[in-house]
């Protein structure tokens, strides 16, 4: 959107850079819930297979989360990157 000067609206363009930020973090949050969801029902369905409930789904519950936690360290190594490279 252009105002009577001719220049981007700053609103257009923060708004923009909110949407974008923001789809980036809706799947990060995305990505961790379904990996978290993956092992702890792969867990549970080991667990029904084989008959040692509760042992494999706590399994995969350490699973998810060390998982979940390697995505958001590579996360914020990517946003640290980003950052430095602005400044």
């Amino acid at each position: 959107m252009l105002d009577n000067d001719g220049k981007k609206d700053k609103f257009t363009d923060q708004f923009g850079r909110s949407v974008r930020a923001m789809s980036d973090y809706f799947g990060i949050g995305l990505q961790i819930a379904a990996s978290f969801a993956f092992f702890v029902f792969l867990g549970y369905w080991a667990d029904t297979k084989f008959g040692t409930s509760p042992l494999l789904m706590l399994a995969g519950v350490l699973v998810g989360m060390v998982g979940m936690g390697l995505v958001l360290m590579k996360t914020v190594q990517k946003a640290d990157r980003e950052r430095k490279g602005r400044t």
